[in-house]
Order: C-alpha cells, then structure tokens, then sequence
C-alpha cells in the first residue's frame, strides 16, 4: 500500500462505462485509483510507469484468463481480481489457473463486496464471492500460492534493503523521503508478510533472495 495507507487499483477492461463506475465505489471508500486500462496490454504498459497495490480486470465482454495470465507473467507482484460472471464456471477456472488472486460474481455484487474484494486480495488473500466458495460450488483449482517475496510492493523492497543494510528507521525516512513512523509501519508489514519476527530473519531473507550480498 501507499505511504498514506491507501490501497492503490489499476483497472482495466474493455468497457469504459463499467470502469468509471468501478472507480466511484473504490473511490468513496478511500481506494486510490491509479489508473484506468482499455486493455492487459495498457495495463502492463502503465503498470511499469505506476504503482499498484491490486490490478480489478473486467471480465464482462470476453474470456479474462488469458488477460490474466499477461497481467501475472509481466507484472507477478501485483495481485490481479477478476470481475466476471459467476455462471462461466470455465472462465472462473482459466482466471485462477492464469494467476488470478480473486474471483468476484458480478450478478449478486455490491458496492461493499467490490471494496472487500479489493482489500482482501490486498491483503495478500486469496478472494471468492460468497456463491463460488460455497461447498456445492464447482470444483475450482487450487490456486498457486504467491512467494511472500511476490507480495511485497516496491516500496517494502526497498525498506527491505535497507534494514538488511543496518539502516535504522529514522535513516531509511531520510534516504526515502518518508517519516519514521511511515517507515516503521512497513517495517511492521514485511514481518507480518514473511512471517518473522526480528530484524535478524529480515536480513536473512534479503540475503537469501538476492536483495542484498551476505558481504
């Protein structure tokens, strides 16, 4: 997430319509919108100019998976939510199988499970509309689970690097152009995220995937 807390989208999909309507629900609960893509292509376009926390592909005109799976390869740090219809049981299957971290069925949404669907799959959840999970659902895949690592935004990479580097937190602010607190709060995120507990492991982690030489 930003410096500010707020859950950054990207969204895309081929109707202009829709994602305007889109943008007011996440926006009047707080959930920047950071850009609006007619395409997979615009979006893996944009997503290298912009930040995001959570990419909303539309999936009412045409088949989302092979979007999906272009968003996922290119851009595999970012979760992608699909918007579909909750009949196409195929096209629910192909989304997860391509990457998708949710699945939200448009015919029985409302405003509120869009803004929990996105802050879920922020979250680093996996997300399903109440009718998909239930047990008489159809069968879908496992979904593949997501490296810590792939989680972690831009921002938390570079606040991993540092603390592995034996920056405090007040010098990792200066170097970032962050407060204290702010860069505490990631801090507080990548423990919660790579499930550790002391700076020690932080380091270790770093080391292990290549952030940071053990030197």
């Amino acid at each position: 997430m930003s410096d500010r807390g707020a859950i950054r989208v990207m969204l895309t999909g081929d109707c202009p319509l829709l994602r305007s309507g889109f943008r007011q629900v996440l926006e009047s609960a707080g959930i920047a919108v950071v850009g609006s893509a007619n395409s997979s292509a615009d979006a893996i376009e944009l997503l290298r100019r912009t930040t995001a926390d959570v990419v909303v592909l539309g999936a009412v005109t045409r088949h989302a998976a092979s979007d999906a799976e272009e968003l996922c390869g290119a851009h595999p740090s970012v979760p992608v939510l699909v918007l579909g219809r909750a009949g196409d049981t195929d096209a629910i299957r192909a989304a997860l199988t391509g990457g998708a971290r949710g699945y939200l069925a448009l015919e029985s949404a409302a405003d509120g499970d869009l803004i929990q669907a996105v802050r879920a799959v922020a979250a680093g959840e996996m997300y399903l509309s109440s009718e998909l999970a239930v047990s008489k659902a159809p069968a879908l895949p496992a979904s593949r689970p997501t490296p810590p690592a792939a989680r972690l935004t831009e921002r938390e990479r570079q606040v991993l690097t540092l603390v592995a580097r034996g920056r405090s937190n007040r010098e990792i602010a200066g170097m970032l152009g962050l407060s204290a607190n702010t860069v505490a709060v990631h801090r507080a995120n990548l423990m919660k995220t790579l499930a550790v507990r002391k700076t020690a492991a932080l380091v270790l982690y770093a080391v292990r995937h290549g952030l940071v030489t053990a030197d």
